[in-house]
């Protein structure tokens, strides 16, 4: 029985990660000396462009962090961002052993203040099916401030999460409810949380389609003296919701701007909030 689980979880994991042409980026140290740090400046910063699509994987010769909440290997990205909201996805896979990374990632502009801080027990776990393996993901959206160029991603593990395991599906469990059938009466497995995987991020502005078609974005103004009576404000944010559920991310971005320009509080913050709502919906 053992075996034919193996077997299963072997073939879901090169179904996952070996049939990909998805760039594959390096988590290796900045010096070939010693791959172990104590602070954040001594990472191999990787500057990559956008939109972002890639695998990286940790292993041994991955650079690690090791302080306060790092205790392994870490990748340390910086993405290049304007004012338009960028949707990000990070996905870990689990390996055919039964062992998986439990990410956390701290977003920072580049004065080192945080902006994003997204833990480990926000990453949903999804089960295999077609040609994608058993994985933890977060979806999540950024809106950078106005004035921001880049940001550093930094993607990390923590002791609390090493001494930790992901519940997963059982491949005969798997099997039977993708056949139609009614599972098997038969306990879930324990993926046990390691230092190593394989990862997978995505990063995309929202003003960007999915299939490759440009949207219009306007550039966030920074807010004028003219001021929006209350009800305008409310008109504002409600309209940007409105906008973000019916679809239409352009109007939803223009207004954004334009309430931002007018100085309506929270306008970003319901634009967000709208685009992690509809997340759920779809």
């Amino acid at each position: 029985m053992i075996k034919s689980i193996t077997i299963i979880l072997s073939l879901c994991f090169v179904m996952t990660s070996g049939c990909s042409s998805i760039p594959e980026v390096s988590t290796q140290a900045k010096s070939s000396a010693s791959n172990r740090v104590v602070s954040s400046a001594e990472l191999n910063w990787q500057e990559l462009a956008m939109p972002l699509d890639i695998n990286f994987e940790f292993n041994e010769k991955s650079q690690v962090l090791v302080s306060d909440e790092s205790t392994g290997p870490v990748a340390s990205f910086v993405i290049p961002v304007t004012s338009t909201p960028i949707e990000m996805v990070l996905t870990s896979y689990v390996d055919s052993k039964l062992t998986l990374y439990n990410p956390n990632v701290l977003i920072t502009d580049p004065e080192g203040e945080v902006l994003y801080h997204i833990e480990s027990g926000e990453f949903k776990y999804i089960p295999a099916r077609l040609l994608q393996g058993d994985q933890v993901q977060a979806r999540f959206t950024i809106a950078p401030k106005f004035g921001t160029e880049q940001v550093n991603v930094l993607i990390y593990t923590t002791p609390e999460d090493l001494e930790g395991s992901t519940t997963v599906l059982h491949p005969a469990k798997a099997f039977a409810i993708g056949k139609g059938n009614q599972p098997p009466s038969i306990p879930d497995l324990k993926a046990l949380h390691s230092r190593y995987g394989q990862l997978h991020l995505t990063a995309l502005a929202l003003g960007q389609g999915h299939q490759g078609t440009a949207y219009y974005a306007p550039d966030y103004r920074p807010a004028s003296n003219t001021s929006t009576s209350l009800s305008g404000q409310i008109d504002y944010l409600d309209s940007i919701q409105n906008s973000v559920e019916q679809g239409d991310m352009d109007q939803a971005i223009t207004l954004l701007n334009e309430a931002e320009e007018k100085g309506v509080p929270n306008a970003r913050e319901t634009f967000i909030n709208a685009v992690e709502s509809q997340k759920g919906v779809n």
